[in-house]
């Protein structure tokens, strides 16, 4: 059941003042100053995007089978297991998810579908992700970008689903492009 104010209305966080603390060339640190929904003042760290469009989740699918990358997550420390995404590259999601397509696999797809859109962090991140079908023919390419991936392998989705409740696969943008795609019938 929702809560309502007892006015009606749902108050929200007011932006008094936009505040850059850190740009890169893919994305910008706000440290706002805001206007809490009770009156008092404080501050909202918001992540946004440099590019214009969508950044991607893709889902490469070849015979029953989901590609997978393994990057290195400088946040984590870690190597994770994960669908390839990337920043945007362009206004059009697709155009972005063929040069994330190409950089972190190393192929090409001549079917590229976006099945829905999710917002990966909603207290954090001003963007939505699009997620984005490819239907792969040949699985025999090499990353373009070996800086960023390790290696890649194709599991069923009956596999990478054991994987995923075992723990194996955790990273939150492949559960939720996962799960926006069972929900759309797309596997």
């Amino acid at each position: 059941m929702e809560r309502v104010p007892e006015d009606g209305r749902h108050r929200l966080i007011e932006r008094r003042k936009e505040v850059v603390a850190y740009q890169n060339a893919y994305a910008t640190v706000f440290d706002d100053e805001v206007t809490f929904a009770d009156g008092s003042p404080g501050r909202h760290l918001r992540i946004a995007a440099v590019a214009s469009g969508p950044g991607v989740v893709l889902l490469p699918v070849h015979k029953g089978a989901i590609g997978l990358v393994q990057t290195y997550r400088y946040p984590l420390g870690a190597w994770q297991w994960a669908l390839p995404r990337g920043f945007s590259h362009a206004t059009d999601p697709l155009e972005t998810a063929r040069a994330e397509l190409w950089e972190e696999l190393g192929l090409t797809s001549s079917s590229l579908r976006v099945i829905g859109r999710f917002s990966p962090d909603s207290g954090l991140l001003a963007e939505k992700v699009a997620v984005v079908l490819a239907k792969i023919h040949e699985v025999d390419g090499a990353p373009e970008d070996v800086l960023e991936v390790s290696g890649s392998r194709w599991p069923s989705i009956a596999a990478l689903w054991g994987e995923i409740a075992t723990g194996s696969v955790d990273d939150g943008m492949t559960l939720a492009a996962l799960t926006l795609a069972h929900a759309a019938g797309a596997l």
